[in-house]
């Protein structure tokens, strides 16, 4: 088997996992992992922190802006430009400061947008189909988050959030553009690669 039909096999087999999960137990999920990534000793050393706004069955680490912004650090997320390219904008308040954007998905509001450099990112909490506890990490396929990852300042902490479910016991298939975690948080277990 190819990898991208390894790949792409994987992905409704993760997918389909997290789904099964019900909405209660996913929040109560979802907040663990946020207060595990938030507890990372490296994340409060980045001036700026990436993180992501779910989009369906992901992990839910939007309490992360709270708790990131109440230590005085300050928080960005990302949105796609017009070049299809991940950008970040710098933002406060997940109910204000976010909008929702060409593909359904929120993201900061124009006036946000490009008011921060991905230079200037210590941290990125990033969402995944599937981790395995090498730091692998397989996303939806468009290499969006891969493309982000490498233009990131080097020493800058990557953070894989996912589910027990979206834990893979092996390797996941490895491309060369695929950009490694250093650390995958789930609601029980952290892994550092």
């Amino acid at each position: 088997m190819n990898t991208h039909s390894e790949k792409q096999r994987l992905r409704e087999y993760y997918s389909n996992a997290r789904k099964q999960i019900p909405p209660a137990d996913a929040a109560t999920f979802s907040l663990r992992i946020a207060r595990a990534i938030f507890s990372l000793p490296k994340l409060l050393d980045a001036g700026l922190i990436l993180i992501y706004h779910k989009i369906g069955a992901e992990a839910d680490v939007s309490a992360l802006v709270e708790m990131i912004t109440g230590a005085g650090r300050r928080v960005a997320l990302p949105y796609c430009d017009n070049d299809g390219l991940l950008r970040v904008g710098r933002i406060e308040n997940l109910n204000r400061d976010l909008v929702k954007g060409a593909y359904g998905i929120m993201e900061p509001a124009d006036s946000l947008k490009g008011n921060a450099g991905l230079e200037e990112i210590g941290a990125a909490v990033c969402p995944g189909i599937a981790f395995d506890k090498r730091g692998g990490r397989l996303g939806r396929g468009g290499g969006h988050y891969d493309r982000l990852l490498r233009n990131l300042a080097g020493g800058a902490l990557v953070v894989g959030a996912a589910f027990d479910c979206q834990i893979c016991p092996d390797s996941l298939p490895r491309e060369e553009h695929d950009v490694p975690m250093n650390v995958v948080v789930t609601e029980t277990r952290t892994y550092h690669v």
